[in-house]
């Protein structure tokens, strides 16, 4: 099941939240504190303290360009794979921490 920690009105999120209905992938969602000092879960699993971020089995994924890339390539059909590789151009950095 893929998860998603997010603040409800981030755009990043709602991004994110997008992209998962374009995969037509179900999720489920963790609300974080607004405040960043109280976000021990984010810390946790990433190391940083930015929404939103993404689980997928024993894949964790950070900012909201990568992880629609990550869905794009992993749950997508062909023209999303080819937005996936774009995006991937753009960013220059792995996709995926796991």
């Amino acid at each position: 099941m893929i998860t998603l920690l997010q603040l409800r009105k981030c755009p990043w999120s709602a991004a994110v939240r997008q992209t998962l209905a374009n995969v037509d992938q179900d999720y489920g969602v963790v609300q974080v504190p607004y405040d960043r000092s109280l976000r021990h879960q984010v810390v946790e699993l990433t190391g940083q303290d930015k929404t939103p971020v993404l689980i997928d089995g024993d894949t964790v994924i950070w900012e909201s360009r990568r992880i629609v890339a990550y869905l794009y390539e992993t749950y997508g059909d062909r023209r999303q794979h080819e937005r996936a590789q774009e995006i991937r151009q753009e960013l220059r950095t792995p996709i995926v921490t796991s």
